[in-house]
This record gives C-alpha cells, structure tokens and sequence, in this order.
C-alpha cells in the first residue's frame, strides 16, 4: 500500500520485527544440547551433559574446571 510520499508498506513494517540480531543477549554461543566439555589445561573431553553447564564439572585427569567445546 502506497501513501502519498510515494513509500510502500509491506506487513510486517514498522513493528519491531527484523533489522535486528538473534536472541536476547548478544555474543551468546547457542551450542544446543550435544556437544562436548573440554578441559583447558589438558585437553580432556568428556560428553556434555544437557542442562549442567560445563564449568560445573571438574576435570577427571587435573581438577581443572571444564569448558564447552565449540
């Protein structure tokens, strides 16, 4: 629909949706539920866990605390 400026509105126009980034804050990863945790130190992997972040395991092999893998 065209007004009298000659701009055309499409639906969808002018109600805060689209020309913005994804999710709620920016910088966050999104990795999903699969995946892996990785030791820092020395590399050890172990599954991740769905719903434990990471950071609250231990490495098994140093005590250092775990890491997603990305």
């Amino acid at each position: 629909m065209a007004n009298g400026e000659g701009f055309i509105w499409e639906p969808g126009m002018g109600r805060g949706l689209g020309r913005r980034g994804r999710g709620r804050q920016p910088g966050g990863f999104g990795l999903g539920p699969g995946g892996e945790c990785v030791c820092p130190a020395c590399g050890t992997r172990i599954p991740h866990q769905r719903g434990v972040p990471c950071y609250q395991h231990r490495c098994p092999k140093c005590g250092q605390q775990m890491t997603r893998a990305r």
